[in-house]
């Protein structure tokens, strides 16, 4: 019996999960180890060029879904832009719905004064989405001696979507702190299954700041032999909000942190909130850099999630240090 319930809940949250997907965007627990994911502006923040991907297992015990991204970003200093593209492919609930986005990126530095700098980025995107009625069972499919009858409660008239769509970023920076905006999904695109139905792409806006506080120098002026960072990104799409806060612990070539996701007391109507703390460790050598986090509910489902497991892996290349370039550039 016990089996059968966690078997139940585990059903409806997959399937409350791959609802909410429907109208938000993926979220990354280390958005700042593949920032340029965050917003255009951060394209070229290591003034060289940057290659990553990224894999993300979602509630690993419900199969809550799979991410995975992969990127390169390059800083021209002729030009003082930034050129960036990456491709991210997100499948919920086994594959009952899934979406695969790629994106084009750009950005210009400008010198406001001897130590602080402004970016602002554009973003061009495609996105494909689809869905598998197949995978679903609803309440009107379960026959009398449980056998598994035709659908009328989902019938889509299309099985996937393909859409445009674009968004632009501001970024403010000095050797310390940053901070902006990034409005994405600005054409607001259909994304419904349905011909009749009028869901769009809702608007994405993400706002985020950080600051780095040196405990130690290193050898060189941007080189910090032990720092501490603290960073904030906020994130309001249709009726999520999201808030990821993060203290991160820097040592030459390891890192350690700790994170919180969500929104505290506030849980979407009908929809599960994705509550987590966060524990991250990393290193780097030679120009790459691992990390690794752990996410650990805190939400209604942290009987049945199993936690979250991210992995970043980056190379950085040709990097220069003008007098335009941020302490953070990881």
């Amino acid at each position: 019996m016990k089996t059968m319930l966690k078997r139940i809940i585990s059903v409806v949250s997959v399937l409350l999960l791959a609802q909410g997907a429907m109208s938000q965007d993926y979220l990354l627990s280390q958005p700042w180890a593949v920032a340029s994911m965050v917003a255009p502006s951060f394209a070229g923040m290591n003034l060289g060029g940057k290659a990553f991907v990224t894999y993300r297992n979602l509630y690993s015990s419900l199969k809550g879904g799979h991410v995975a991204i992969a990127g390169y970003d390059q800083y021209f200093h002729p030009m003082r832009s930034s050129f960036g593209a990456n491709i991210a492919y997100t499948n919920y609930a086994g594959g009952m719905l899934s979406q695969t986005e790629f994106n084009v990126q750009y950005n210009y530095t400008v010198q406001m004064t001897t130590d602080w700098f402004f970016r602002p980025g554009l973003q061009l995107g495609l996105f494909y989405r689809t869905i598998d009625p197949s995978k679903m069972v609803f309440a009107d499919q379960i026959g009398p001696n449980g056998e598994i009858l035709p659908s009328t409660s989902f019938n889509p008239v299309n099985s996937s979507v393909v859409r445009f769509d674009a968004g632009v970023s501001i970024l403010f920076y000095h050797k310390y702190f940053f901070g902006g905006l990034h409005v994405d999904n600005i054409l607001g695109n259909k994304v419904s299954f349905m011909d009749q139905a009028s869901t769009t792409n809702p608007l994405k806006i993400s706002a985020y700041a950080a600051g780095m506080i040196p405990i130690s120098k290193g050898l060189g002026k941007y080189d910090a032999k032990d720092d501490v960072t603290i960073a904030a990104l906020y994130q309001w799409q249709g009726q999520y909000h999201q808030i990821d806060l993060d203290i991160m612990y820097h040592r030459r070539y390891f890192m350690a942190g700790v994170g919180y996701r969500g929104v505290p007391f506030y849980t979407p109507e009908g929809m599960q909130n994705q509550d987590a703390v966060k524990l991250m460790i990393g290193g780097s050598v030679a120009g790459f850099s691992l990390s690794y986090s752990y996410d650990i509910n805190v939400s209604s489902l942290v009987d049945v999630s199993g936690g979250s497991h991210e992995v970043v892996l980056t190379y950085r290349f040709m990097e220069k240090a003008p007098n335009d370039r941020s302490f953070f550039c990881y």
